[in-house]
């Protein structure tokens, strides 16, 4: 009985997927009935115009309709054989030879018309299969996530529901392809397909998003239950990773999730990806915890300024402009300003000195609106001139920011945050601690966001390697004290820690062996 609604679901699936398909098929039966019951009223002559009508629409089942128009149209056919031969023991009329002949035929045509419809539509089920599922890990592909979340986004907006996204970073994967080849980096994508498949409600779709990202769209679900579930992942997958890999490398093969949801957090397609990047950028690179929400950093600044909306509404036009302009500076921005509060945190600065602090690294990149997208995203070296353009946006912001002079030292750290510990930065060229606390704080978290930021003139560093040239440029372009202090409060947050200090040769000839998946 099972087998049988199976069978039914996946015909309506497949076969009765419009209003019109449905019309179509009822149509069909209801006219094989209606020729039925009447054709034995009717004359020898009328009779032989209609058995021709049935088998036509018998070829016309089969046809369309696949294996189960094939199956109405042979019942059909063999109930009619049925009469026909009972008609001929009767009267022994020849005509019921020449009818049973043609039932015969028609009999014959549906077979092979059944039997070429069905191989067309397995055929084109797996075309449309391949079409949306990505080769490697058999997932969902990222061309049919857009898709989907599209529909979703406009099922959600007339029903009133919700559409939790959460997305899933395998951590450190480039180190994996550059030690132990891509092999390696492929079997831990089809391994971490495979757990995600097992663990994930049957309600829920998993999608290759991208190189080494997951997607997850869970309807209809609350933030506490999509944080729960994003939790209950990881923890699974934690689990689970040992029964996959028999390698020494599995307790250091995790992932990182970053979630958001439409409509309470995102208003849109676009805002709910972008929302949930930014969330994952937080949980890989700040804290142990690797599952985070994105948080509105509105709400944030709306919290600590209860008292004064008329500067919440300003930080929200100056926000929603550098979001118009370019949504990467955006996000730098968020990113540079919670490196920079956890930096002013560890240092024990003021309350009043933090929230400065926050703001600063939510507005220092505000002048940028005012330089072309074409030098924002140039591909290639930037001229002299085009550079020029580019030192001016401190001096940019803090003119724009000339009404919040009122924050103290906001404007000054603005302006001083691309100032170098050595004295050769701009816009001013100040050395040591002339540059203020401030600006050398966002200095070095601005330095380190785009060190492991892709963007389109470059390929992003490891977590490692920005370390590492943080240190090396500590005393020069950086405060030493601060820069380090960074890199220590970062270490001691990063939930897994990697040696890239490897023998590449020595790891290669040692590539450890993996189950097939």
């Amino acid at each position: 009985m099972s087998y049988l609604k199976e069978y039914i679901a996946n015909f309506k699936k497949h076969y009765l997927t419009t209003k019109l398909k449905r019309v179509e098929f009822i149509c069909c039966l209801g006219l094989n009935f209606t020729l039925t019951i009447t054709q034995p009223l009717s004359s020898d002559e009328t009779r032989a115009y209609v058995g021709q009508f049935q088998g036509f629409i018998a070829v016309y089942l089969a046809f369309r309709f696949g294996i189960v128009g094939m199956l109405i149209s042979l019942a059909f056919s063999i109930k009619d054989m049925f009469f026909i031969t009972m008609g001929y023991i009767e009267t022994k009329n020849y005509a019921y030879l020449v009818g049973l002949i043609f039932t015969f035929m028609t009999l014959g045509w549906v077979l092979i018309v059944g039997i070429i419809s069905v191989r067309q539509e397995k055929h084109r089920r797996e075309m449309q299969r391949l079409a949306i599922t990505d080769e490697l890990t058999d997932l969902f592909n990222q061309r049919y996530f857009h898709t989907t979340l599209e529909n979703e986004i406009k099922n959600s907006s007339k029903c009133g529901t919700s559409i939790g996204l959460i997305l899933i970073d395998i951590d450190n994967f480039r180190m994996y392809n550059d030690l132990y080849g891509h092999s390696y980096g492929d079997t831990i994508l089809t391994t971490t397909a495979s757990i995600l498949k097992k663990i994930v409600n049957k309600d829920d779709t998993v999608y290759r998003f991208g190189g080494d990202e997951f997607a997850i769209l869970m309807l209809d679900k609350n933030l506490e239950t999509l944080e729960k579930e994003a939790k209950h992942l990881y923890d699974e997958y934690e689990k689970l990773k040992n029964e996959y890999y028999n390698d020494s490398l599995v307790s250091k093969i995790t992932f990182s999730i970053g979630l958001s949801e439409y409509p309470s957090i995102s208003s849109s397609k676009e805002e709910l990806i972008s929302h949930a990047n930014m969330a994952l950028y937080q949980s890989k690179n700040m804290g142990d915890d690797k599952v985070h929400f994105y948080q509105d950093i509105m709400l944030q600044i709306h919290k600590s300024m209860k008292s004064d909306e008329e500067m919440v509404g300003v930080f929200k036009g100056l926000l929603s402009t550098i979001i118009a302009k370019d949504k990467y500076t955006f996000g730098h921005c968020e990113r540079v300003s919670s490196y920079a509060v956890m930096i002013a945190e560890a240092m024990g600065l003021e309350l009043d000195e933090i929230q400065t602090i926050l703001y600063a690294g939510l507005l220092h990149d505000i002048g940028k609106i005012e330089l072309p997208k074409s030098i924002l995203n140039k591909l290639g070296r930037l001229t002299s001139d085009e550079f020029e353009l580019i030192r001016q946006h401190p001096v940019n912001s803090a003119n724009i920011l000339e009404p919040l002079s009122g924050i103290n030292n906001l404007i000054d750290y603005v302006i001083h945050h691309h100032e170098r510990y050595d004295g050769k930065g701009y816009p001013d060229g100040i050395a040591g601690e002339d540059i203020s606390l401030g600006a050398r704080i966002l200095c070095v978290a601005d330095s380190f966001d785009a060190m492991i930021s892709d963007r389109p003139y470059r390929k992003s560093m490891s977590i490692e390697e920005a370390f590492q040239e943080l240190e090396k440029c500590s005393g020069s372009q950086f405060d030493p004290k601060i820069a380090s202090l960074f890199v220590k409060i970062m270490r001691n947050k990063m939930s897994v820690k990697y040696n890239y200090k490897v023998d590449t040769n020595t790891a290669l000839q040692k590539q450890p062996a993996l189950q097939k998946v």
